[in-house]
């Protein structure tokens, strides 16, 4: 029996003796798959391609950053649709193959978050304001709103319906000044290209869109007292076949505030 216990108890200590041979002071390898922040773990890359609907004030802008981001994500592709705002929501709403929306004002956007249409909450980018576009030179001589109204001077607005015919009807009543308008255009380029195309004397449009326009044109600028200024929002939108990406472009076009303001005249959002 002593022989038994001996040999029991030795057995044991070799056991233990064994197992601490076999340790290592090494910590174990971490089993997590959580990649570190500002990283993107395996298998996470994005890809594939959205469709953007986007207000035509936004048109260079967005052409650019489409390129950046793009560059930044090889194999992915941002399509990029322009068009007024309410436009734009239209075509969300009939079904219209699109990933995110960026407005020309909150108020088309809230028409798309009171459907139910949106993944997520919009996020606000960047401020506009309107200005008086005039031809080259400024053979007419405009220099305040009121001018607008001279005899002879041929005006064009966009349409009421989209944000920026109904912002240059708020500064019009702002000024309190009667315009007669030749024509009233579906959005803020085709307004803009009358003036451009010297079918026009004057339009009153984003502030950006004079900037990008160039030499074509020359701006008048509003006083404040009497101006309009719009926030600019974006969001991903339910029907997208490419969530990750949708919002990935959303975050990222917030993120290049600062862009948008210092290369293509859009305001701080403070």
């Amino acid at each position: 029996m002593i022989r038994k216990q001996a040999l029991a108890a030795v057995l044991v200590a070799f056991s233990l003796f064994a197992a601490a041979c076999g340790s290592s002071s090494k910590p174990a390898a971490s089993t997590s798959t959580t990649a570190p922040s500002g990283t993107t773990a395996p298998g996470g890359a994005l890809s594939g391609s959205i469709n953007v609907l986007a207000a035509s004030s936004l048109t260079e802008a967005f052409t650019a950053l489409g390129k950046q981001f793009e560059a930044a994500h090889p194999g992915t592709k941002i399509n990029l649709s322009f068009g007024a705002s309410s436009d734009l929501v239209t075509q969300i709403k009939q079904g219209a193959p699109a990933d995110d929306f960026a407005s020309a004002d909150e108020a088309n956007m809230t028409k798309v978050t009171d459907a139910n249409l949106n993944d997520g909450a919009p996020q606000n980018f960047a401020k506009n304001q309107m200005e008086i576009a005039v031809e080259p030179g400024n053979p007419k001589h405009i220099s305040t709103v009121a001018d607008l109204a001279n005899s002879g001077t041929v005006v064009v607005l966009c349409d009421p319906s989209v944000p920026c015919g109904k912002f240059a009807d708020q500064v019009l009543a702002n000024a309190k000044v009667t315009v007669t308008p030749k024509s009233r255009e579906v959005n803020v380029k085709a307004t803009l290209a009358k003036v451009e195309q010297g079918e026009a004397d004057a339009s009153i449009v984003y502030v950006t869109d004079v900037k990008s326009a160039g030499t074509k044109v020359d701006g008048v600028t509003i006083p404040d007292n009497i101006n309009v200024i719009t926030t600019l929002p974006i969001v991903a939108l339910k029907n997208s076949k490419n969530s990750s990406l949708a919002q990935a472009w959303a975050n990222f076009v917030v993120a290049n505030q600062q862009l948008l303001v210092s290369q293509y005249g859009f305001l701080p959002l403070s």
